[in-house]
């Protein structure tokens, strides 16, 4: 019986032009943080405490977005040979930088574009977009139960729904499987090939919810920058964090959810802080956050451009990522 050929890599002139177009969107979006009075709030905090707080601010940002990596990773390498960590980083945030554009179609396709460079196939890729994504923001919504009675009001009854959700994928991790194979039926798409194991899944809540912590302390290391409450913020920039960035996902037509994210952190915030700091954090966050991404993504392309191996051998010969991970067979070109 002949076997199926394996994945084609996407060119590699494809490959470059998309990740230029996500650096430049990257770009964009640092630029027009910089216009939203985010320098004149930095000149007013040129005091070393502050400064050295807004840098550690960074470095907490920088480690939810590796956990959140981590998460990622935990389910793409669950449905196929393990791609590898600069592999899977590189796949993971240029695909990240897709959210600076109103959609986040560019984001997927740079991870089926990149994914096909490893030798996974578009479907892996689309499976571990989607799972990841529920788990995302179903962790984002438990760890946003801190602040939403303070926000909400009596009108938290929702926040249970995802909470009962998240536990029933968490006993039952096979659910999510499930999940994905119905949504590919609704939408006339083909099923995936396989589910994500429960240990993966498992996994990969534990780390997002781990991410969401640390990205949360950005924002108060922010508030104690701006001489806000220590102990009784904490909570509220934690859980605050994670309900805006959930209504920045929700609303795809805005890129990175821009408007809708503040908004929403300054409610959390206001409830701790008067309302004029609240302000002032949000549009500091908004420019911790966009370094943070937009300088971890830069340094890990620069990494694999200059550490990934080059596949060599006969067909079908696997090729090794610099820490390690096995890719899928790679097709050789034709002589």
């Amino acid at each position: 019986m002949p076997q199926a050929a394996p994945p084609r890599p996407a060119r590699p002139a494809r490959r470059r032009l998309l990740t230029a177009v996500l650096l430049l969107a990257g770009l964009a979006g640092l630029f027009a943080v910089a216009r939203n009075d985010a320098w004149s709030l930095l000149a007013t905090m040129a005091d070393g405490r502050s400064l050295a707080l807004l840098a550690v601010a960074v470095l907490a940002n920088v480690g939810g977005l590796l956990l959140g990596l981590l998460s990622w990773r935990a389910v793409l390498d669950d449905l196929g040979p393990p791609v590898g960590l600069f592999g899977s980083a590189r796949i993971f945030f240029c695909g990240l930088l897709g959210k600076f554009l109103p959609t986040p179609v560019f984001g997927l396709l740079a991870h089926i574009q990149l994914g096909a460079e490893y030798g996974a196939t578009a479907g892996r890729m689309v499976t571990t977009y989607v799972v990841s994504l529920g788990i995302t923001l179903l962790t984002a919504c438990l760890a946003a139960l801190g602040i939403a009675p303070a926000v909400l009001g009596g009108n938290t009854w929702w926040l249970a729904l995802p909470v009962l959700v998240l536990l029933c994928f968490v006993v039952r991790p096979g659910l999510i499987g499930a999940s994905v194979e119905y949504g590919a039926r609704l939408f006339r798409r083909p099923p995936p090939t396989a589910r994500v194991s429960a240990r993966a899944v498992r996994v990969s809540l534990v780390l997002a919810l781990l991410s969401w912590f640390s990205a949360g302390l950005h924002l108060w290391l922010i508030v104690l920058a701006l001489d806000g409450p220590a102990a009784r913020s904490l909570p509220a920039c934690v859980g605050g964090f994670a309900l805006a960035t959930v209504a920045g996902t929700m609303t795809i037509v805005l890129p990175d959810g821009l408007g809708a994210r503040e908004m929403v952190l300054v409610l959390s915030l206001s409830t701790v802080v008067p309302v004029s700091t609240a302000g002032a954090a949000a549009i500091l966050s908004r420019l911790v956050c966009t370094v943070a991404e937009l300088g971890t993504a830069g340094v890990m392309i620069l990494l694999t451009r200059s550490r990934r191996a080059r596949p060599a051998g006969a067909a079908g010969s696997t090729t090794t990522d610099p820490l390690g991970g096995k890719t899928d067979a790679l097709p050789q070109p034709r002589r």
